[in-house]
C-alpha cells in the first residue's frame, strides 16, 4: 500500500468514453439494462434515506458510523452485481484504465487502515479506563487506597492527552495528530476532485456502468470523510461532493450530507467538546474525576462521606456507564469497517482472476493481459 496517491480517478471511467464493442443493443436489452440500474440507484436511495436519523444524539455516534460503513458496504455488493448483470468482456477494459483502478483501490483500503488506526486509538483509551475503574473500586463498601488514587491521577492524566479532551486549537484548526489521517485526508480529496461524470450514450451498457460507478465513489468519499472527521476529532479529512441532480439518490445524498456536515462544524465549535458523542459521554467524567484526584495531596485518604469521595464515585458510576457504551459501539463498528476493507479487496482480486481467464481465450492478447496482471499483483 504505499504506491503513491496522485489523486487519479478511483474509478477510471469518468475521464473518458466507455470503449463499446459489439453490436447495437435491443430494445429488450435495453429494457433489462434500465431496470439494472434503477435497481441499484432505488436500493441506494433507501440506505441513504435509512441513513438519515431522527435520534437526538444525531449522526455523530459510533452506532450510526457502523450503520454507515454497512451501506458503503452493501453499495460495492450491488455494483458487483451490476458488472455480473452487464456481463462486461474483461477484455475492453484497457490497460491505463487497469492501472488507475487497481492504485484506486488501493487508496480506499489505505482509507480502512487509517480508520482502524483511530479506532485503535479509542481502544487503548477503552482499555485506560477499565484500568482506572479496576483502580478504584468502590465495591463492598471499601475506600481507594492512596497509592490507588496516585495511579489513578497517573492514568487519567495520560487519558486527557491521549482523548485530546484539552485540545489546542492551530489558527482555527485541530492539528494533525498522526501520518494515516493526514494520509487519508490527501487521498479522499484526491478522489473528490477526480469524481467526474462524462457524456455517454443511452440505453447502453456504458451508461449503466458509469452511472453505478459513479454512485459507489460519491458515497465511498462521503461515508469515509464523515468517519474518519469524527473518529480523528479533525474538520480536515470532511471532503464535500457536490452530486449532480440526474441521479435518483442525488436530492437525499445532498440533504443527508449538508446535515452531518452542519452537526459536525456545529459540534466541533464548541470548546473542547469531542465530534464523537460516545467520547463526549465518556470525556466528562474522566474531566471531572482527574479535576479531584489532580488536587489531592500525595499520600491522601478518602474517607467515606465526605465531599472528594462521593465526587470520585459519582464520576466512577459515569465513567463506567461511558466505557460500556463505548465498548458497545467500537466492536460493530470495527468489524464494519474490516468487512468492507474485504469487500473492496476481494473486488480487486476477482477483477485480475477474471482478467486473466479472458485473456486465456485470445492467446496473444491473453499473453499480454496475464504480464501485465502479474506485474500489478
Amino acid at each position: 500500500m504505499s504506491r503513491p496517491h496522485d489523486g487519479h480517478s478511483m474509478f477510471p471511467y469518468f475521464s473518458g468514453p466507455l470503449r463499446m464493442v459489439g453490436p447495437k443493443r435491443s430494445s429488450n436489452q435495453s429494457s433489462k439494462l434500465d431496470q439494472t440500474l434503477n435497481a441499484f440507484e432505488t436500493a441506494l436511495t433507501q440506505r441513504l434515506n435509512h441513513l438519515k436519523t431522527k435520534d437526538p444524539e444525531g449522526f455523530l455516534t459510533l452506532s450510526w458510523m457502523q450503520q454507515a460503513m454497512e451501506a458503503l458496504s452493501a453499495t460495492h455488493k450491488d455494483l458487483k452485481t451490476v458488472i455480473e448483470d452487464l456481463k462486461f468482456p474483461a477484455t475492453e477494459w484497457e490497460q491505463k484504465w487497469m492501472d488507475q483502478y487497481l492504485d484506486d483501490t488501493l487508496k480506499v483500503m489505505d482509507i480502512c487502515i487509517a480508520l482502524n488506526a483511530e479506532i485503535s486509538k479509542l481502544q487503548e483509551s477503552q482499555l485506560l479506563v477499565q484500568y482506572v475503574l479496576h483502580i478504584l473500586a468502590f465495591s463492598g463498601g471499601s475506600v481507594p487506597c492512596a497509592d490507588k488514587l496516585d495511579r489513578a491521577k497517573g492514568s487519567l492524566r495520560d487519558l486527557m492527552e491521549k482523548s485530546d479532551m484539552k485540545r489546542k486549537k492551530e489558527n482555527g484548526a485541530i492539528s494533525m495528530r498522526n501520518c494515516k489521517i493526514e494520509n487519508c485526508t490527501r487521498i479522499l480529496q484526491g478522489l473528490r476532485n477526480g469524481l467526474q461524470f462524462g457524456k455517454v450514450k443511452s440505453s447502453t451498457k456504458g451508461k449503466v456502468f458509469l452511472r453505478a460507478m459513479y454512485g459507489v465513489k460519491a458515497t465511498t468519499i462521503f461515508v469515509c470523510s464523515v468517519v474518519a472527521s469524527a473518529l480523528s476529532g479533525s474538520l480536515a479529512p470532511l471532503i464535500e461532493v457536490q452530486v449532480p441532480d440526474q441521479f435518483l439518490w442525488s436530492d437525499v445524498f445532498m440533504s443527508l450530507q449538508k446535515e452531518i456536515h452542519e452537526e459536525i462544524k456545529a459540534s466541533f465549535a464548541k470548546e473542547g467538546a469531542a465530534i464523537l458523542k460516545d467520547l463526549e459521554i465518556l470525556g466528562a467524567p474522566i474531566e471531572s474525576m482527574y479535576s479531584v484526584v489532580e488536587k489531592l495531596p500525595a499520600g491522601t485518604f478518602l474517607k467515606t462521606g465526605d465531599s472528594n469521595y462521593e465526587k470520585i464515585r459519582i464520576a466512577t458510576e459515569k465513567l463506567r456507564h461511558g466505557v460500556q457504551l463505548l465498548a458497545q459501539g467500537l466492536d460493530p463498528l470495527t468489524k464494519q469497517v474490516n468487512d468492507f476493507f474485504q469487500i473492496v479487496l476481494n473486488g480487486r482480486n476477482e477483477l485480475l482472476d477474471s482478467l486473466r481467464l479472458t485473456g486465456n481465450e485470445d492467446e496473444h492478447k491473453g499473453d499480454d493481459f496475464l504480464r501485465h496482471v502479474q506485474k500489478l499483483r
